[in-house]
């Protein structure tokens, strides 16, 4: 019998105000066999605390009540200002609806591209979501040296993909598994 471990959050300080929420499970998800790892999956998403809030790539539904909770820990949700979508995945449409919850983040601005606008309205028909569409090159200020400038990532998967990169420290928010090849590139 094999003995597979929880699927846990693990948390790291990356920068200043920046760290890395880091989902992980023992189990090997769809996306980690195209890719042929065989260590577990970490779905990372990151949080930004400057002027200005901003979550980074929220984990899927099977991920959701444990993140939330670690998330809570370094973060009230009324205080987050932007939830940036790297591309559109239904799957985290689940984590979405807990963090907008009854009157939890209803401040949020979701800043995507315009498949992951589409896909939102599609999911929350009832809601009057608060969106900004990003293409190649444009950027976000969050204060205190925080500039995000957005660049197309596309994979096979997710051919809208792109990847906030933050110019001090200058490194790229990774989205997917080939996300920190791009990054590479950039220096």
């Amino acid at each position: 019998m094999v003995n597979i471990q929880p699927r846990d959050v693990q948390v790291a300080s990356i920068g200043t105000g920046t760290m890395v929420l880091r989902s992980r499970t023992w189990e090997r998800l769809k996306f980690e066999v195209e890719y042929a790892q065989q260590r577990g999956t970490t779905a990372n998403s990151y949080l930004i605390q400057a002027d200005k809030i901003a979550l980074i790539d929220p984990p899927g539904e099977s991920f959701s009540d444990i993140y939330l909770d670690e998330l809570y820990h370094h973060v009230y949700f009324q205080q987050i200002d932007y939830v940036i979508l790297g591309h559109a995945n239904p799957n985290r449409f689940a984590t979405l609806k807990a963090l907008l919850g009854v009157e939890v983040a209803p401040q949020i601005c979701f800043i995507c591209t315009r498949a992951a606008e589409i896909a939102l309205k599609a999911a929350f028909p009832d809601r009057l979501l608060d969106i900004q569409i990003v293409t190649s090159g444009d950027t976000v200020d969050l204060g205190q040296g925080h500039q995000l400038q957005f660049i197309p990532v596309p994979t096979p998967r997710h051919p809208d993909g792109f990847a906030p990169m933050m110019r001090q420290p200058r490194f790229c928010i990774q989205i997917s598994y080939l996300a920190p090849m791009f990054a590479m590139s950039l220096s």
